[in-house]
Parts: C-alpha cells; structure tokens; sequence
C-alpha cells in the first residue's frame, strides 16, 4: 500500500469514527437535525439515526481491517453520496436547520461548503476502493491465472 493510500485511510476512518461518536454522543441534536431534512419523511428521523451512526462506525472500524477495507472504502463512497444528495436537495428545496455532520465542531447549517467536502470524501472513498481493486486483479492474474491455464507442452 503506497503511502498516500494509507493517510487517505487513516483520514477517512478517523473522520467516519469521529462522525458516529460525535452522533452518538449528540443523539437528541442529531435526530432533530435529521428531522429538518424534508427529503426524511416526518416521523423517519429516529429510525434513521441508529442505521446512519452504525454505519459510519463500521467504515470507520472496516478501513483499518484488511479484509474489510475494500467493502468499506465503497460503502463510504455510497454514504457520502448520499449524504450529499439529501444536503443538496435540502438546500435546493428550501430546507432549514443545522446538517448534523459534526456537532462538537460545528453546528452549521449544510452549504455549499458541506457538499464540497462531501464530494471530496466521496472522491478519496472512490480513489482507495479503486486503487484495492486493481491491486486484488494484479495479484489474482498472477497467483491464481497462470495455474488455471492448461499445460501446453
């Protein structure tokens, strides 16, 4: 792994870990942020608290587990784009209210800022689940390939 796949890594579970902690340990403040998206519908914000904060956790512990890590890192990329979407259609349609991404750092209402940091989460998800999967193909065409094809002799 070159090391700047391993600092994206370390960035992104930290940011994921600290995201479901900081969520968990603001409960209450996350599920009312959640009840101010008008993409959630009225009465879905404290059914979806508990998957969203679970899920963050897991990426968050499945980038630093080697067998998990590939899984992890597109899982990031599919929250982060949805993240993205529900804060962009809640800006676009007149949504109010704070984002919920971090309230120990901030409270702040999800602009155009949220979304660009969002689209570059996705971006860093996407590149380390790319970068594992043309690792995992280079080492199946040359340790499992070459045994599979017949012996011409």
């Amino acid at each position: 792994m070159k090391k700047i796949d391993r600092a994206i890594l370390l960035l992104l579970a930290l940011i994921f870990l600290f995201s479901g902690i900081d969520k968990l340990a603001h409960y209450g403040g996350f599920v009312n942020a959640l009840r101010n998206y008008i993409v959630v519908p009225r009465g879905w914000a404290p059914y979806l608290a508990v998957p969203v904060i679970a899920v963050e956790l897991l990426i968050g512990i499945g980038l630093f587990v080697r067998l998990w890590r590939r899984q992890a890192a597109l899982t990031a990329a599919v929250m982060m784009a949805v993240f993205t979407a529900a804060l962009g259609l809640n800006r676009l349609l007149g949504g109010r209210g704070i984002c919920g991404c971090w309230f120990t750092i901030t409270l702040a209402r999800g602009d155009g800022m949220h979304v660009a940091q969002n689209l570059i989460m996705l971006g860093l998800a996407l590149a380390l689940w790319w970068s594992w999967r043309t690792e995992e193909e280079a080492v199946l065409k040359t340790a499992v390939l070459p045994r599979l094809e017949p012996n011409r002799g």
